[in-house]
């Protein structure tokens, strides 16, 4: 049986195991590997064929989970709504010291801790969080980059909901015979199979529109775009971190002074070395400016925590 201890372990080697924290990033370098690859399944024998209804629960399993955990760790009012769906998780010391010590996140642990093996998990647990029903909110989610950029039409993305979530389920239910079964008197459909793999893959697509709206209402979609938007909240990350370095050395004496200073240019050089490290894996390709802005961001925010608990402590603050 699982110790609490097990499951923090789980939830840490899980995240090293990703090159991001971001569901729809996750989602597109997993499901268009994936869709290359069906598309050449008529080189597949029927065995290798059972491996797509395997891969796509991964996909959908690991998809949501990442999106639960960005939800919840995103604060009010997805946070407070979360509240239904720890019940029945185990909490306790290990996990507080886990929680307390940033090892993992609020958001890490309750995503972990639910079950998604079927749809009808995956639409409880979101319909809590989005404080309305998944299902019904996803017959109307249309691709903001097809009309607003492109010019087309805008039509949901799931052209007949109920055959989608049939296929899903049914997809879900293939797994699990694969999986968990000898089933050596179980022929398995091809039809199903590709029947299920267009279907998931386009429930995928509507779910990753449906959550980013909510995070991130009318966000940018072009490559350029974006990259002029993670440029302008690295300048406002670093703009706040300048002004608390600022108000520290305004309240320190000479000698003090000039070792903040030291301490605060070797985090700097840190910052700009690691988000170029990161950014470096799409070296070339337009996406690289988003990744290094995003990274050192990220840095940059948890400096502006850093200084902001100095001040406190030091009663410096005010």
């Amino acid at each position: 049986m699982s110790t609490t201890r097990d499951i923090i372990n789980g939830i840490i080697q899980s995240r090293s195991r990703r090159k991001s924290d971001s569901a729809k990033l996750e989602l597109f370098m997993r499901l268009s590997t994936l869709e290359r690859a069906f598309e050449n399944r008529r080189e597949l024998d029927a065995e290798l064929l059972k491996y797509f209804p395997v891969a796509l629960v991964a996909c959908l399993e690991g998809y949501f989970r990442l999106a639960i955990k960005e939800m919840i760790d995103t604060g009010s009012p997805f946070l407070e709504r979360s509240a239904e769906l720890l019940r029945n998780a185990k909490l306790d010391f290990d996990v507080l010291k886990a929680l307390h010590g940033k090892q993992i996140t609020i958001g890490e642990f309750i995503a972990h801790n639910i079950p998604i093996s079927r749809l009808s998990h995956i639409n409880h647990a979101l319909s809590a969080l989005l404080g309305k029903d998944m299902l019904a909110e996803l017959r109307t989610v249309a691709d903001r980059w097809s009309y607003e950029v492109q010019g087309n039409p805008k039509t949901p993305i799931l052209s007949e909901p109920d055959g989608t979530n049939a296929a899903v389920s049914k997809t879900f239910e293939l797994r699990h015979i694969i999986c968990h079964e000898m089933a050596s008197s179980y022929e398995v459909e091809v039809s199903d199979i590709e029947r299920g793999f267009t279907a998931t893959a386009m429930f995928l697509k509507a779910a990753d529109e449906l959550i980013g709206e909510t995070l991130n209402t009318n966000a940018p979609l072009t490559q350029a775009d974006m990259n002029i938007e993670a440029g302008a909240q690295l300048d406002a990350a670093l703009q706040e971190v300048e002004a608390l370095s600022n108000n520290i050395k305004n309240r320190l004496n000479p000698e003090r002074i000039e070792q903040f200073a030291k301490a605060h240019t070797a985090w700097r050089t840190y910052m700009e070395t690691w988000a170029q490290f990161e950014a470096d894996s799409y070296k070339g390709g337009t996406i690289w400016p988003t990744i290094y802005c995003g990274s050192a961001a990220a840095i940059a925010e948890s400096r502006i925590d850093q200084l902001k608990e100095y001040l406190r402590s030091y009663g410096l603050a005010g």
